[in-house]
């Protein structure tokens, strides 16, 4: 695994370098070519859908209430914890 990720890390290293290193063995070299192969430059046509609620129907969430009451059934169905911790504390150094 780590040969594997040494591999791509030495493409990507070598990806990014080779512009570098072509302009200083050679002043008269293109290497525009290197960095003007953006995806920002191929353009794609988007199309567009419009929608709006009407197209959008969720019959469920009608039935949702929502309640911030805290009802002492729902503090019954929780154990309490610190009953169940019986280790001793630690020993002074």
């Amino acid at each position: 695994m780590k040969f594997i990720v040494s591999i791509v890390l030495l493409m990507f290293i070598s990806f990014l370098a080779t512009p570098t290193i072509v302009s200083l063995l050679d002043d008269n070299t293109d290497v525009s070519i290197c960095y003007s192969l953006n995806e920002e430059e191929i353009h794609k046509e988007i199309k567009e859908i419009k929608a709006g609620p009407s197209e959008f129907s969720f019959c469920f969430l009608g039935a949702i209430k929502k309640s911030s009451k805290i009802t002492s059934n729902n503090l019954r169905r929780h154990k309490r914890v610190f009953g169940d911790v019986l280790s001793p504390p630690p020993d002074v150094i």
